[in-house]
């Protein structure tokens, strides 16, 4: 199932394992590639109803997160079952002490275990990162029905993890027109890692389901992503092309009326800033910025906010991890307003904001030399998360 920006793959996803669930033959297997993409997904899947648990690695128990209520853990620790009572006892004898005998500590360890199991066993649905399936608290289990979601951004191998585990159904759910695994090493990229499983099926001629009705962004917003990214259809006479992406909301829906923007277009709420300033090399060595760029920002934003917008509205992206850093610094020692307000604000890089959208994105590119190098920008798929994660401007 291939899912372009703001379709409401998580909603769909959740729609489809709750109707496998229903189906019967035993819990279905949902996994992610990151943490937050499980937790999201976890939430969304608990709200049908179903009985859903969320298993986290060991090392992130200490960790808080939006649906501690449905991990492993969480449950086990706060059971209020009379056969418990000996579980709880040791639970706490090792909070209080630190440590258990011998003997304590291998009781503990057996009743915990199965009681994990009985948990595990009464899911309707088992929610973990790819990863996290070869968990060795599931190595019993056998899972006819699995779903990975955004499986565009996993590894090949990672998504195999699940897949083993018994599978007899598998939902895919992802969109290869936005970016891919993240591979650090340009051998192991070289050799076929960059490929997800899913595009790897999509070059196979396997054709994705693809949900076509976007629910985020402004009409004119979509225009573009929908006519270069969304199998771009020729119109009958051939003079325009249209792509497959249809609107589920209207200009209206999307118009901030208290936005006092200069826009060159009154019925577009976009603009591209020329900005002459040259890039350099940050400190790290390994990354770019563009202080000029970071002034335009800065002026843009506090623009915005004194238009009485709520810096939980306005996101602030850019692809190099150097421009970010020095953005969040430019605003808090050059901007006007307060410093809470600039602290307030998201800034992120491109790739960390997919699956994410504000009502509006300022966009800074960074990118500009004698030489026209734009460097890893010239992936197209970085350019689509881009421009579609503004919900008006």
């Amino acid at each position: 199932m291939q899912g372009p920006p703001g379709t409401g793959k998580t909603v769909t996803s959740a729609c489809v394992v709750y109707h496998l669930a229903r189906a019967g033959q035993g819990p279905v297997l949902v996994c992610a590639p990151s943490n937050v993409a499980v937790d999201q997904l976890a939430e969304k899947i608990a709200q049908t109803g179903l009985k859903v648990v969320r298993l986290c690695a060991k090392s992130r128990e200490a960790v808080s997160s939006p649906v501690e209520h449905l991990t492993l853990h969480f449950i086990v620790r706060n059971l209020e079952v009379p056969e418990l009572a000996e579980l709880r006892k040791l639970q706490q004898l090792k909070d209080e002490l630190g440590e258990l005998s011998a003997a304590d500590e291998k009781k503990y360890k057996s009743l915990k275990r199965s009681t994990e199991r009985e948990i595990l066993n009464a899911a309707d649905v088992i929610c973990t990162t790819c990863v996290g399936a070869g968990d060795p608290r599931l190595s019993d289990f056998r899972f006819f029905k699995v779903l990975i979601d955004e499986c565009t951004q996993a590894t090949e191998p990672e998504c195999l993890i699940p897949i083993v585990m018994g599978a007899k159904q598998l939902v895919l759910v992802g969109d290869h027109c936005q970016l891919g695994p993240v591979i650090m090493c340009k051998k192991a990229a070289k050799a076929g890692l960059s490929q997800s499983l899913f595009e790897r099926l999509v070059a196979l001629g396997v054709r994705p389901i693809r949900l076509q009705v976007q629910y985020r962004m402004h009409p004119c917003l979509s225009e573009f992503p929908s006519n270069v990214f969304y199998e771009v259809v020729p119109q009958k006479l051939g003079l325009t092309q249209q792509g497959t992406l249809q609107n589920g909301v209207t200009t209206m829906e999307r118009t901030m009326p208290s936005l006092e923007m200069m826009w060159p277009s009154p019925e577009r709420p976009m603009y591209f800033h020329v900005s002459m300033g040259q890039e350099e090399i940050s400190a790290s060595g390994t990354s770019y910025l563009n202080r000029t760029e970071a002034s335009y920002v800065e002026k843009t934003v506090t623009q915005l906010l004194k238009s009485g917008m709520a810096p939980s509205q306005i996101g602030v992206i850019t692809p190099y991890e150097g421009q970010r850093a020095h953005i969040v610094n430019y605003m808090l020692r050059c901007g006007p307003l307060r410093k809470q307000l600039y602290q307030e604000l998201e800034v992120a890089s491109v790739d960390a904001f997919q699956g994410r959208e504000k009502d509006v994105i300022v966009l800074s590119c960074v990118r500009s030399n004698d030489h026209a190098s734009v460097g890893f920008l010239n992936d197209p798929r970085r350019l689509n998360v881009a421009l579609t994660r503004a919900r008006c401007v």
